[in-house]
């Protein structure tokens, strides 16, 4: 609605206070907001378990359960014998900040589900999680009769229940794809070529493993200043070497009793002991300096695979979304010194992932870090110290091409290439020994990725019907607005029928001004301008004959 700002009589304005701020705006108590639109708080939705879905204070009743899996367990726990009446599972959605301020039905009652309750409680009906608690129990419990209709959205849901299956069969595809491909890797003359410039690195014990990793934790691969010079790579000026120990042992002499083969001292002819002077190697070490490949330049080493993917994903933002959303972690992108695309902080509890990646790689590599966070922490998985380091990588990058693959993300070289180099033989006994774990962390992954997806399309949908809904407050605002202009002497004017209000005044000072203008007007054709003049002596000239030594001079130059 717009409104005319016509004034009605003298003086008007200067009775009208000034206000430079929105938040000044107040009228009758009212005070105007800045941002009127309030995102809606999300509701809590959970189940209950009676033993009497009639009335819930007869026998046993479980609130707050928040899985339809355990609902079921507890329902099925019921002793038949006992029961007071016809047992029900009941869905549950709740204001988060009023928890006592819900709305509640029984939708399994004995054997049936009732559908037909839903047209009654809009806030169960059109609830995403609750629609998806639903779909679970009609697919969990086949036996159950359904009442009513289904309604599309939980059809949808119901269906993707009843493709996990054949899901399963798929991940069992990929992580053949995924063993096949690895030893291929194997069989590749990149590989022996790979393995020969191995070869040329130094194997560090454990002590000079924890002194590296303590110095430079993203170190990759390490060799002394003259290794690295005879592989065509050096140091880069200013960098640091990173301290280890080498063996540095001596030779001393030192006087000893003899002894004969049987390792029994020899006595002279007075019974004394034997002496001789031997030669003893002493065990010692010194302090050398060591660098990462990451502290060098030179000529490039050979490897079994890219060093990095490249390309871009449909749908790039939502999925990334919906990873960020899912991760119980922290997720971060920062610049990280060093080759490293990523890593899990395991005190810190958070995800790092390089920023500035493609899309292809930063999706590959945030799963691989959420893998080796749900695998791989010490804290929340016990048995993880018992994994090698080889294992924990094999299983966190095996994790991560399964779900590429299976959202049509070809991560096949670098991941194929990134497991080979991680396994400790052609025979891959991290692969093989973790592909149950592997394929069930990336269903799981697949299936919260999915909902959350699923989740995230529907806010926007209804963020957008949100748009196109004009708010109650807002409307019924501006009618308050209008009414307290029109008794200010301003006339609402209804869009596409606006008329001009004559203002006397304002109109004579309009005519006066347009007069003045018309006068110039008819004075100005009496006289010649500068331009005209020109004109007129230009036709003049033109009409005059022209000299044939001037034609013929511009037919030379035609």
């Amino acid at each position: 609605m717009l409104i005319s700002g016509v004034r009605s009589q003298p003086g008007f304005y200067d009775s009208v206070p000034k206000i430079e701020n929105v938040n000044d705006i107040e009228l009758e108590g009212l005070r105007v907001a800045e941002n009127t639109a309030v995102k809606e708080e999300k509701k809590v939705v959970t189940l209950t378990v009676a033993e009497c879905s009639e009335f819930h204070n007869m026998g046993e009743f479980h609130e707050n359960i928040t899985s339809v899996s355990d609902a079921i367990a507890k329902f099925k726990e019921i002793p038949p014998e006992r029961m007071n009446g016809i047992p029900g599972i009941g869905l549950r959605v709740a204001d988060p900040k009023s928890p006592d301020d819900f709305v509640e039905i029984d939708i399994l009652v004995g054997n049936r589900i009732d559908l037909d309750m839903l047209h009654y409680v809009p806030d169960i009906a059109e609830n995403w999680q609750a629609q998806q608690m639903i779909a679970a129990l009609i697919h969990d419990i086949p036996d159950a009769k359904v009442e009513g209709k289904i309604p599309d959205n939980i059809q949808k849901k119901i269906e993707w229940l009843e493709s996990r299956d054949k899901r399963a069969d798929e991940l069992q595809q990929i992580t053949d794809k995924l063993e096949k491909g690895v030893v291929e890797v194997f069989q590749s003359d990149k590989y022996k070529q790979f393995l020969n410039t191995m070869a040329k690195f130094p194997r560090y014990s454990v002590n000079n493993s924890l002194l590296i990793m303590m110095q430079k934790p993203d170190a990759q691969l390490c060799q002394s200043f003259t290794g690295w010079k005879q592989m065509g790579r050096y140091v880069k000026k200013g960098e640091k070497g990173i301290s280890i120990l080498a063996p540095a042992p001596y030779k001393i002499e030192k006087e000893q009793t003899k002894l004969d083969d049987k390792g029994k001292p020899v006595f002279d002819a007075d019974g004394e002991p034997v002496k001789e002077k031997v030669e003893v190697t002493i065990r010692a070490f010194k302090v050398v300096k060591t660098f990462d490949l990451s502290q060098t330049d030179g000529k490039e080493l050979p490897t079994i695979g890219p060093s990095e993917l490249v390309g871009s994903i449909e749908g790039y933002p939502k999925i990334l979304q919906a990873l960020q959303d899912i991760s119980p972690v922290p997720v971060s992108f920062e610049m990280i010194d060093g080759e490293a695309k990523g890593f899990y902080h395991l005190e810190d509890k958070k995800i790092v992932v390089q920023d500035g990646m493609s899309e292809v790689q930063t999706i590959k590599t945030l799963l691989h870090e959420m893998a080796h966070q749900k695998l791989h922490d010490k804290d929340a998985v016990p048995e993880a110290k018992d994994i090698t380091r080889s294992g924990k990588e094999v299983e966190a990058e095996s994790v991560a091409y399964v779900v590429c693959q299976h959202y049509g993300i070809n991560t096949s070289d670098y991941s194929f290439s990134y497991v080979a180099g991680w396994s400790e033989g052609k025979e891959t006994p991290e692969l093989k020994a973790s592909l149950d774990k592997i394929r069930q962390t990336a269903s799981d992954f697949i299936y919260q990725i999915d909902q959350r997806m699923e989740v995230l399309t529907a806010e926007k949908e209804q963020v957008q019907e949100s748009a196109k809904t004009e708010s109650p407050f807002v409307q019924g605002l501006m009618d308050k607005i209008s009414e307290r202009a029109k008794e200010k002497g301003f006339v609402p004017v209804e869009p596409g029928k606006q008329e001009k209000a004559t203002n006397p005044e304002l109109q004579g000072v309009v005519d006066k001004l347009l007069q003045d203008i018309d006068k110039k007007r008819t004075a100005s054709k009496g006289k010649s301008s500068v331009k005209s003049k020109i004109k007129e002596n230009t036709e003049k000239a033109d009409q005059k004959p022209k000299k044939s030594k001037s034609t013929k001079t511009k037919e030379e130059r035609a």
